[in-house]
């Protein structure tokens, strides 16, 4: 087993023996083989965001929630009955819609008992 190293302060060197394999594999698994040049700009090591990345970031969650509520509201007004609890055996005798629009001449009206 072998490594190889392509850019950085290792570029062009392979290793062959199992002890050093082991150490960079292990370090590459954590992400601790890489070295970042902080002095040059002055880095933290944290990372940041500018205001157009967090106005992206919250208008995509805004959108994937709004999204979701509308699948949310669509499936509750399809399965409205299966919601309320009303059986496929009583459909005939339970008539959705009726006296839903107030104000609305093409409602139905209740009759005089």
């Amino acid at each position: 087993v072998t490594v190889d190293f392509y850019g950085g302060k290792l570029n062009g060197q392979t290793f062959k023996d199992a002890p050093t394999v082991k150490k960079f594999a292990r370090k590459a698994q954590l992400g601790e083989v890489f070295e970042f040049d902080r002095t040059s700009l002055e880095s933290d090591g944290v990372f940041r965001s500018s205001p157009r990345g967090w106005y992206t970031f919250g208008h995509a969650n805004f959108a994937l929630l709004f999204f979701f509520g509308h699948l949310w509201h669509g499936g509750r007004t399809i399965f409205r009955d299966v919601f309320t609890g009303i059986g496929a055996e009583v459909t005939e005798q339970v008539e959705f819609g009726a006296f839903q629009k107030l104000g609305d001449k093409s409602t139905k009206k209740q009759g005089a008992v």
